[in-house]
Order: C-alpha cells, then sequence, then structure tokens
C-alpha cells in the first residue's frame, strides 16, 4: 500500500476514533431537539483536545497524502488539488471553532466554513465517481453523501434540525471514498 493511501486512511481514523470519543464523553449533543453540528465539540474542556485531535490530525495527514501522491498516477492534478483543498478546509474549519461564539462575524465565518467544506466534499465525491470507474459500492457511497448533502440542506433552511447527522455522513462517504479513489488511482500506476 502507497504512504498516501496509509495517510489518508490515518487521517480518516483520527478525525472518527477522536471524534467518536467526543460523542461519548458527551453524548447529550446528539440529543438535543436544536441539534448542532460537530463543531459544539471544540468549545467544551471536556472534549475540546479530542476534537482538536480529530480535525487537526486529520488536515495535517490529508495535505501531507497529497504531498506525497506518487507521480504519473491518473488524475495526479486534480486529486492532489482535491486532498489539499480537503486539508485546509479541515484547518480551517478548526481554527475557526474556537471563536465562533464570541462575536456575529465570526460565528458567521464559522458557518461559511462548514458549509464550504461540506459542498467541497459533495462536489469532490460527485467528481470522484464521474472520473474513476464506477461500481456498486462506489454508487453506495455517493447515495450517502447526497443523502447527507440533502439532510444538510434541510437543516440549513431550518425545516429539520439533523446537522450532526448530515456532517456524519458527508464526511464518512466523503472519507472512504477518496481512500477508495486514491488507492484506485496509485494502483493503476503500478
Amino acid at each position: 500500500m502507497h504512504s498516501s493511501t496509509r495517510l489518508l486512511m490515518t487521517a480518516q481514523a483520527s478525525l472518527w476514533i477522536f471524534a467518536i470519543l467526543c460523542c461519548a464523553l458527551m453524548p447529550h449533543f446528539l440529543f438535543e431537539s436544536d441539534e448542532g453540528g460537530f463543531s459544539n465539540y471544540g468549545v467544551y474542556n471536556e472534549t475540546i483536545v479530542l476534537y482538536t485531535l480529530a480535525f487537526g490530525l486529520c488536515g495535517v495527514l490529508t495535505l501531507q497524502a497529497a504531498r506525497v501522491l506518487p507521480i504519473g498516477i491518473v488524475h495526479r492534478r486534480g486529486l492532489q488539488c482535491i486532498l489539499q483543498l480537503a486539508g485546509w478546509l479541515y484547518l480551517f474549519v478548526l481554527e475557526s471553532t474556537y471563536l465562533y461564539q464570541v462575536n456575529g462575524l465570526l460565528d458567521l465565518i464559522h458557518i461559511v466554513s462548514g458549509i464550504t467544506l461540506f459542498l467541497f466534499e459533495t462536489a469532490a465525491t460527485i467528481w470522484f465517481g464521474y472520473v474513476f470507474a464506477r461500481d456498486r459500492s462506489q454508487n453506495v457511497l455517493l447515495v450517502i453523501e447526497l443523502v447527507g448533502f440533502v439532510l444538510g440542506l434541510l437543516t440549513l433552511f431550518g425545516i429539520l434540525h439533523v446537522l450532526f447527522v448530515a456532517e456524519t455522513l458527508t464526511n464518512a462517504a466523503f472519507g472512504m471514498l477518496t481512500i477508495r479513489t486514491v488507492r484506485q488511482a496509485v494502483q493503476r500506476r503500478a
């Protein structure tokens, strides 16, 4: 397995392991009537370190995976761009979380960073399906991504309050498809 794939697997594992630990420490966020997003875990003493590790490690390791993509793989520039943008967006969401409760402008910056990551992950997932060979598992992940996207839109427009569910679906589908796509690209080269 190429180091870029290993780095992406580690990035996603860190995101999910630390996210699950945050949920275990403060599960009430999952059951509130106005369910917020995962960012809630970034402002409480009990979970701020785990939240920081989740997004920080994921961002840094994703950037590192972009850096070590092998030359000569299929769609290298596109994959590298997606990984770099994803890495920087994870870090931007992380940074914007710490101060979003200070005032309206910082809250807006945080909301825009989250929406940007959300839209980016959906667009990248669609690109993965368009550029790389589709099969049953890729189609299932694409459907999961699109369901998360629709739930996110319904939350944004105030119809439902399921932001955490939408974030979980889109992040999971994007993460799995990213690993899968990079692994496919590297194998095609070999």
